[in-house]
């Protein structure tokens, strides 16, 4: 049991929360503040932005089997997941620049350019860094809890992250001038911050856990490996979550900055906003996330955070425009998310070793590119809705002000997100008891270890 129990350095801990602040710096971009950039900067059409990310989310789906079947293969001196990072650091930043150099021509020609951009900046760059950082989860230790800590980590860097890009983008834009130019340098200054994130996480976190291929010692087919998480009902879960999580975070976060345009009067309040909510996220998975996930496990915690989300977010329905309440309502949003992302990773890790259990397949990145694959669907899915909505509304990006429906289903949007998205989650983790089970399961591996050396 002791390559079991082994302890990470905060070093480590340290790195792979540097690379969850580098792998959100894109996620965040495309749910908060890109959409507003191409309609309300470029001026194009939300309804064709919206399809063109549609689009993309089946090239997507297709780039995570082959990046999982890629890391499950990769073999350096680096290990499987970790030199993946550096591969990708220099392609993240030019990747990151190039969704917002759009080049003055025909709105056709500009549609065309967004698809190759951000299908290269997401599709490939960021399938590739993003699966390799959450398969190292499972690769740099086999203990749940630290696995739990690791996450945390994770969880603490990525929130400081969004809330820079969230509170400091459009102020910074406007502020250099609101156009094309002022949305590239502040846009490149982010986009070396993360790259050098994504350095800091190659150079400090080592993939420590002893590496198991499977009952043989020969790496997985990947058919193979697909019929292994089709029977992971632990997997399954964690996919819905994923996914709500994925709704939560594109649906308000495209939506907000409208809301805050044309419904609040003033779109920098956007900044308030996500301020209280990111700072709330991250006092909270700084101080107690730690002591908390000793004392209730990782169900306990999503299940907990979900309801503090949704019932935090019902402050907005007493005055929908009244600042003090929203900013409320935010940090509750905040504390509720901080319990459920500090341990979302950690959960589908730990369906790892359930699905080793269960079918004697030990397949890591195959287990979180079926997941990525669910949660960009969901993105996918999540921007179509919002443009689709919106666009049938009649809302126009160039308008000072919006008509009657467009508000309407923008405050509609704001309103009731959160809480179906955090309910939806609420009714899955009753069904959720790997938690209890993990112990066992982790004897029963150790011994089957045993056994065959």
């Amino acid at each position: 049991m002791e390559t079991i129990k082994a302890k990470l350095s905060l070093k480590s801990k340290a790195g792979y929360m540097f690379g969850g602040a580098a792998q959100t710096t894109i996620v965040t971009l495309i749910n908060v503040v890109l959409t507003y950039f191409y309609t309300n900067v470029m001026g194009l059409n939300i309804a064709k932005v919206a399809l063109i990310m549609l689009i993309s989310r089946f090239f997507d789906g297709a780039s995570d089997v082959v990046a999982g079947a890629i890391i499950d293969r990769t073999r350096s001196k680096y290990g499987k997941a970790r030199p993946w990072l550096l591969r990708m650091a220099l392609p993240h930043l030019i990747g990151l620049i190039a969704m917002f150099t759009v080049p003055p021509s025909s709105e056709l020609f500009q549609l065309v350019y967004i698809f190759v951009a951000y299908n290269f900046a997401n599709t490939v760059v960021n399938t590739m860094a993003g699966l390799a950082l959450s398969s190292l989860n499972s690769l740099m230790t086999r203990d749940s809890n630290e696995r739990g800590q690791l996450n945390a980590f994770r969880q603490f860097g990525a929130p400081v992250m969004e809330l820079a890009i969230s509170a400091v983008t459009i102020p910074a834009a406007n502020y250099l001038g609101g156009d094309q130019k002022a949305w590239i340098i502040v846009i490149t200054c982010f986009s070396v911050i993360a790259t050098l994130c994504y350095l800091l996480c190659f150079l400090w976190s080592k993939e420590t856990a002893p590496e198991e291929r499977g009952v043989s010692g020969e790496a997985v087919p990947v058919g193979k490996a697909f019929q292994a998480v089709l029977k992971n009902k632990y997997w399954f879960i964690c996919l819905i979550v994923w996914i709500m999580c994925t709704f939560y975070l594109t649906i308000s976060g495209t939506n907000l900055s409208y809301y805050c345009q044309y419904l609040m009067g003033n779109v920098e309040y956007m900044s308030i906003l996500t301020t209280a909510e990111k700072l709330a996220t991250i006092i909270l998975t700084a101080v107690a996330v730690p002591l908390l996930l000793r004392r209730t496990g990782k169900r306990n915690m999503m299940l907990i955070g979900s309801c503090v989300v949704a019932a935090g977010h019902a402050l907005a329905f007493i005055a929908p425009l009244n600042l003090t309440l929203a900013v409320a309502a935010a940090v509750l949003r905040g504390s509720g998310i901080a319990l459920c992302f500090a341990v979302l990773f950690a959960m589908i890790a730990d369906c790892v070793e359930y699905g080793q259990w269960k079918t004697s397949l030990r397949t890591e990145g195959i287990i979180f590119c079926a997941a990525t694959v669910g949660q960009k669907f969901g993105q996918g899915v999540a921007s179509a809705i919002v443009g689709g909505l919106l666009n049938g509304a009649g809302y126009d990006g160039t308008l000072a002000v919006q008509g009657p429906m467009a508000e309407g289903m923008i405050t509609n949007i704001y309103l009731l997100t959160p809480i179906l998205c955090f309910g939806v989650i609420a009714v899955f983790m009753l069904f959720y008891k790997l938690d209890v089970e993990m112990p066992g399961i982790m004897r029963d591996l150790e011994a089957r270890k045993g056994e065959t050396t």
